[in-house]
């Protein structure tokens, strides 16, 4: 993250230099612009630190949400959010599909 960081300095610092006339909003929009695609990275860490990409067995929300079937585990798949500032970001987890029903669910958190 460090690293992330320290680029998203520098780009702002290259950035102005390239625009020394720019106004205080065009600033602060350019700044929001990187900041968003560091926010996105902490986002999507924070999510796959959390412990729970994958079901563990016997596991309560095994279940399906909409009909209570059991989940058949498909794997891990990558699923792809956006943010709330349209940064998009991916996650790997597991996946499982309702035997009953048909609906596909990734674990709850």
């Amino acid at each position: 993250m460090d690293k992330l960081s320290d680029e998203v300095i520098a780009g702002t610092s290259a950035w102005r230099e390239k625009h020394p006339k720019a106004t205080m909003r065009e600033i602060e929009e350019e700044v929001d612009k990187r900041l968003s695609v560091m926010r996105a990275r902490m986002i999507a860490d924070t999510a796959m630190k959390s412990g729970r990409t994958e079901w563990e067995s016997g596991e309560k929300e095994a279940v399906c949400p909409k009909c209570g079937g059991e989940l058949l585990k498909k794997g891990k798949k990558k699923r792809k959010l956006e943010t709330r500032e349209g940064q998009e970001i991916e996650l790997e987890r597991e996946y499982g599909i309702c035997l009953k029903c048909g609906h596909g669910i990734f674990p709850p958190r």
